[in-house]
């Protein structure tokens, strides 16, 4: 008989738990929740660190457009084996986003770009999948026209439990159709953190960072920019889980994008300061 996987442990991480030694004592824990608080105080600081150093750091001749958003998301995951037992090893992948910004000045926030994903993926075990999907994003900023980009990529995805909290470790690779041009190839690569607390194991700590590396250069479409960085995208906030099936996460997002021309001096990146709210429903 076919052997099921075990549930992936997606929407509800472990919470960190100390290993008493043999010959343990008081003090020993102590260092030990030591260590642990100074290892997320650490955590914390890198990230604020990374969230800020995009401003920082860059020379006299770069431009920074800063922008204030809005994002929301919500993502359904599980696998098909109410439909049949044979299928416990596919799972489906469905998720929206809605995106806001504040780049009409005559109104607060607006609607700017929207997004739906669909992927099928194949558990190779608990922790590891690999997924194929496809990506449809319409985009109207203030004062351009309508875009609609369509991606097919696969990704693989590998989730593992650590001493601080879940880790997610997931790289993607999207060919990106804009207008019937040639593909823009971009690379995707996330690494997540979900650390519960141990006074309240529902309230977590997030951290993840996102970088995006277009492969090829459009030179057709620059919507689809050039070859070198393209974005990135790093978030903290804090996550709920009402129980392990739903999980929210809220918190704060900076995308900076590379928006330079590679044949024009000096460069040119946006900032979007963003409010992130994204709900994770799953099902077994």
């Amino acid at each position: 008989m076919r052997k099921t996987l075990k549930r992936q442990h997606i929407l509800k991480p472990r919470p960190a738990r100390l290993k008493a030694s043999k010959g343990w004592r008081g003090n020993g824990i102590r260092k030990n929740t030591l260590r642990l608080n100074l290892l997320i105080f650490l955590s914390t600081a890198l990230s604020i660190t990374c969230l800020a150093a995009p401003s920082l750091s860059f020379a006299s001749s770069t431009q920074i457009i800063e922008a204030a958003g809005f994002w929301t998301q919500a993502v359904a995951e599980g696998n098909l084996s109410h439909a049949s037992e044979s299928l416990s090893n596919i799972r489906l992948w469905l998720e929206g986003q809605g995106r806001f910004n504040n780049a009409n000045p005559v109104s607060n926030m607006n609607w700017y770009q929207g997004m739906a994903r669909a992927a099928l993926g194949y558990a190779i075990t608990d922790r590891l999948t690999v997924w194929a999907g496809y990506t449809y994003s319409p985009t109207e900023n203030h004062g351009m026209g309508y875009i609609g980009e369509q991606d097919v990529w696969p990704a693989i995805r590998y989730i593992f439990p650590t001493s601080i909290g879940s880790v997610t470790l997931r790289e993607m690779m999207e060919s990106r159709f804009v207008r019937g041009d040639a593909p823009g190839v971009r690379s995707r690569s996330l690494i997540k953190l979900i650390h519960p607390f141990e006074f309240e194991p529902r309230l977590g700590l997030v951290l993840w960072d996102e970088a995006f590396f277009n492969l090829n250069d459009v030179t057709n479409n620059p919507l689809l920019g050039y070859s070198g960085f393209n974005q990135n995208r790093a978030f903290a906030g804090l996550s709920w889980t009402f129980d392990q099936n739903v999980r929210l996460e809220f918190g704060y997002m900076n995308q900076m994008v590379n928006k330079s021309n590679p044949n024009v001096d000096g460069s040119i990146y946006g900032s979007l300061n963003a409010i992130s709210a994204s709900v994770f429903m799953g099902w077994q």
